[in-house]
């Protein structure tokens, strides 16, 4: 390996939205740490920083686990501005959930001026008893047929596709953004020379509100 090719590496900027209580941050900790917690701690901002490997490629995900309460709107709608690629998510048993990811995906292609984000929707917790779910999983379908966005159902507490949403994620974002064709913040993804490095944090659950913080999975 040469060591241009050992020292570049391909980062993708990774923002996770939706309403509150959807399950956003146990999706995220359950793909970096592969735990899960019952336990709901509103989230003002979490950055997480991750070395994954997607179809053979390597690539550094920057994840933005983003507040879900109407008082952060300011804060979110900067990150939608700045994304590079979002996982929408909603949940199974909350029909407003999804009435609010449709606004989310016509608010960030707004925000961008362009018709086409990458976006993958997640319809999170599908391990709920059937009784309990409220959203019409062939209108979802539908949706995301018509506007050309993968769509998984997904489950932090059981682990159902909670890899293979991130990843698909990549897939969308090089999709789009082919490496190699120029990384002007826009267009390809991000390169950086190094290999980065750093420790090992990440907010526990507890009885407050989130502050802001970063976190280095290797």
């Amino acid at each position: 390996m040469t060591k241009v090719a050992a020292d570049t590496v391909e980062i993708q900027e990774l923002v996770v939205v939706g309403s509150g209580g959807v399950g956003k941050s146990c999706l995220t900790v359950r793909f970096l740490k592969d735990e899960f917690t019952n336990d709901y701690d509103p989230t003002i901002e979490e950055n997480y920083r991750k070395n994954i490997t997607v179809d053979n490629s390597n690539a550094t995900v920057n994840i933005i686990d983003t507040a879900g309460q109407h008082e952060y709107t300011a804060l979110r709608d900067q990150h939608l501005k700045d994304g590079r690629g979002f996982l929408l998510v909603f949940a199974c048993n909350d029909r407003a959930t999804w009435e609010e990811i449709k606004q989310l995906r016509d608010q960030i292609l707004k925000l961008k001026d362009t018709k086409r984000v990458p976006l993958v929707i997640c319809g999170n917790k599908c391990d709920l008893p059937p009784d309990q779910i409220e959203v019409d999983d062939s209108l979802v379908e539908s949706f995301c047929a018509t506007s050309k966005i993968p769509y998984l159902k997904t489950s932090a507490k059981e682990n159902t596709n909670v890899t293979e949403s991130f990843h698909m994620l990549v897939r969308e974002c090089r999709r789009f953004f082919p490496p190699g064709a120029g990384g002007d913040g826009t267009g390809s993804p991000h390169h950086v020379g190094g290999r980065g490095g750093g420790g090992r944090g990440g907010g526990g659950a507890g009885g407050g509100t989130k502050k802001k913080s970063k976190c280095t999975i290797l």
